[in-house]
């Protein structure tokens, strides 16, 4: 029997202007406006922080937000905003499970620990 998904990751919403994506990066777009799920938060920060994902969101002002969501609970979400040097994470519910509800991750290693703890304390809530 396969293990059901940890995490989710869609597109939320658009709040300035895209930078003109490769044709690559327009699928990548496309893909991302339907739901996507991962098996580990490693999963997640790994594809955050790939090439092609850090192509998509460009280096500019931040364009796009993502909602991280939990596979078993679909009301528990946190705001993921790609920013030029990292991933700014928002809890914008304030449960408490990301400090001071709001952090910028640079690295995967604190990415992992984030997505991992947020979701243990979100579940436990």
């Amino acid at each position: 029997m396969e293990e059901s998904p940890l995490l989710t990751m869609t597109k939320s919403r658009v709040i300035g202007p895209q930078p003109t994506p490769t044709p690559q990066s327009q699928h990548l777009l496309e893909t991302l406006s339907g739901l996507c799920s991962f098996h580990t938060s490693e999963d997640l920060t790994s594809f955050l922080f790939t090439e092609m994902f850090r192509n998509l969101v460009g280096l500019g002002e931040p364009w796009v937000v993502f909602e991280i969501g939990i596979y078993q609970d679909h009301t528990k979400t946190i705001e993921a905003i790609p920013v030029h040097d990292g991933i700014t994470l928002a809890d914008s519910s304030m449960s408490g499970c990301i400090p001071n509800h709001v952090v910028i991750v640079k690295n995967s290693e604190d990415c992992v620990e984030i997505l991992q703890n947020w979701h243990d304390c979100a579940m436990n809530d």
